[in-house]
């Protein structure tokens, strides 16, 4: 099942989470700015508190839990039957891994030539072999320090694992207690948390409610029986996507506000499978160009944290320092595309194929 909005969304995401990322290596910083103004344009001093809400937007990875969630659960909603175990694994595979440990290599080979370059050592080999195995967020201080994104790849693997399990007991014993297991994964990621016990509470029973919000939409979606979209919809969506926005920006801690950002996701999500729908099937260039980005979105995700290192380093480099206009970083963002869908075509595409022919003969 095609769904334009689908896309969209992920189009929105990988470009947020990218756009945030930027301002790490390819900017001075809002706060370099604001303690020394007269050193910068006014134009520059301007722009940068347009900053601001992109400062916010790594929590849009959300948005991918969200809609992987549905996009999981879409082909099994509403048909009261257990996955092929074999087929979902193999597909789940070649979607992410092949294009994951890629990267990776790729991280590896650009790590090689900026630590040769500047400190004439090589990378830390530990975390790579780490990250291979998406071990990463259960071992502390192994997050690649070339593309720390990464780490949610291994929390969406973690959720593929547990979708089985969610979808037999929605199965076997009905929605309500799918959502009593749900709810324990979110007080176990919440004790975690309490504790600090920072290698278990970013695993997926942080993330696990969010997820699974998700796969609830298509249920109701594919049942047709998706509740009415009203003002109050409207108004919680708003509402709590300014609120958490507003105390990220006032440096409340990012594990609750992932939730206000969540909760979001899923209203958006919610309100483009209803009365949204047809703004998303407008013959727009602009939804046609963040379509596009969906497509590759996983790329996108993939890659844009490394090309940014190298960039901000070759800048570097030639100018003696970060860029102090934020249209730089900007820039960076609308360049990774080109870079992605490249490396989709070569990588990613390629994968998903032998990963439907394989799955096909399981």
């Amino acid at each position: 099942m095609k769904l334009p909005a689908v896309d969209v969304l992920r189009g929105i995401a990988a470009l947020g989470v990218a756009w945030y990322h930027s301002r790490v290596d390819l900017w001075v910083g809002f706060k370099a700015i604001q303690a020394n103004p007269a050193e910068f344009t006014g134009f520059d001093r301007a722009l940068s508190w347009f900053s601001l809400p992109i400062s916010q937007m790594g929590s849009m990875v959300m948005l991918f839990f969200v809609l992987s969630g549905f996009c999981i659960h879409l082909p099994m909603a509403g048909k009261g039957r257990m996955i092929d175990c074999r087929a979902y694994a193999v597909r789940r595979f070649f979607r992410i891994y092949p294009a994951y440990f890629a990267t990776l290599l790729l991280c590896l080979a650009g790590a090689g030539i900026l630590f040769w370059h500047r400190m004439g050592q090589s990378p830390a080999l530990a975390e790579y072999a780490t990250s291979a195995f998406m071990l990463q967020n259960w071992v502390w201080g192994h997050q690649v320090g070339m593309n720390p994104s990464l780490w949610s790849i291994p929390v969406e693997l973690e959720l593929y694992l547990v979708y089985p399990i969610l979808l037999w007991i929605h199965i076997r014993f009905g929605f309500r207690c799918a959502l009593a297991f749900t709810l324990v994964c979110t007080v176990f990621g919440w004790v975690f948390f309490l504790f600090g016990w920072e290698n278990l509470w970013g695993s997926f029973f942080r993330y696990a409610i969010i997820w699974n919000a998700g796969a609830w939409l298509a249920e109701r979606f594919v049942s047709g029986n998706l509740p009415r979209w009203t003002i109050w919809h409207a108004i919680a969506m708003f509402g709590v996507f300014g609120l958490s926005m507003l105390t990220g920006l006032a440096g409340i801690d990012s594990y609750h506000i992932s939730y206000g950002w969540g909760f979001s996701s899923f209203l958006l999500l919610w309100w483009s499978l209803g009365p949204g729908e047809t703004f998303f099937k407008r013959p727009s260039v602009l939804l046609r160009w963040l379509g596009f980005c969906g497509m590759v979105s996983y790329s996108i995700y993939l890659l844009h944290f490394p090309f940014f290192r190298l960039l901000g380093a070759i800048w570097t480099g030639v100018f003696g320092g970060k860029p102090e206009s934020f249209l730089v970083p900007t820039l960076g963002v609308v360049l990774v595309v080109p870079i992605a869908w490249l490396f989709y075509r070569l990588v990613e595409e390629p994968a998903l194929k032998i990963g439907r022919r394989l799955a096909g003969r399981a």
